[in-house]
């Protein structure tokens, strides 16, 4: 049985955690890019010393740890300055992900959960990639409930791969239209496929 690497994709707000979570529960090991960069721009890291170099101590918390409202207000509208932040971090994400994809044994899943796995190369380190997508005013419903105004919610998705982008890279499709039982349902079925063939 060898081991899987899933990718796991899609806009924000489109239900990845959930997704990531059924997954956890029904056996996978799951990484979250978006906190392995948390832990890349923690003070005292190689990461933090370049992200203060390429945007300066505005950027910081009293705490002088990075502030990540101060860094996404900084870069989300600039193509250009998201680009250096992506330069910093993404080879430190997947240096990380090729690290953890060693250590597994056969018959083992790693699901890494990133939004920006398309654009970042690390999809290059999947068997699979499964994105997740959902109707965009559903998407600016569910970051309206995190306290994201509507017109950073825009601009937050205007940032990133269009739904139809996103759906051509996807080796697995999952629609989140809302309905639980119906999502964990279709992951079920897709983790059976991908454990059954792994097995064969």
């Amino acid at each position: 049985m060898s081991s899987k690497v899933v990718g796991l994709t899609g806009p924000i707000g489109a239900g990845k955690s959930l997704v990531a979570a059924t997954l956890r529960e029904l056996g996978a090991k799951v990484l979250d890019a978006d906190a392995i960069v948390h832990d890349e721009q923690s003070r005292g890291t190689v990461g933090y010393s370049a992200i203060i170099q390429a945007f300066g101590t505005e950027i910081l918390g009293e705490d002088k740890e990075v502030d990540r409202k101060k860094l996404a207000a900084e870069v989300f509208g600039d193509p250009k300055k998201l680009a250096k932040l992506e330069r910093i971090l993404h080879p430190r994400v997947i240096a990380r992900i090729l690290e953890a994809r060693k250590m597994l044994r056969d018959g083992d899943v790693l699901v890494v959960e990133a939004i920006k796995l398309l654009e970042s190369g690390l999809r290059n380190v999947c068997d699979e990639v499964w994105v997740v997508v959902a109707p965009r005013e559903l998407l600016i419903e569910r970051l309206a409930a995190r306290g994201l105004p509507r017109a950073e919610a825009e601009m937050r998705l205007g940032a990133q791969h269009s739904e139809q982008e996103f759906r051509s890279a996807a080796n697995v499709l999952i629609e989140n239209g809302g309905d639980r039982d119906q999502l964990r349902t279709r992951v079920r079925a897709e983790w059976d496929r991908l454990t059954t063939r792994s097995k064969a």
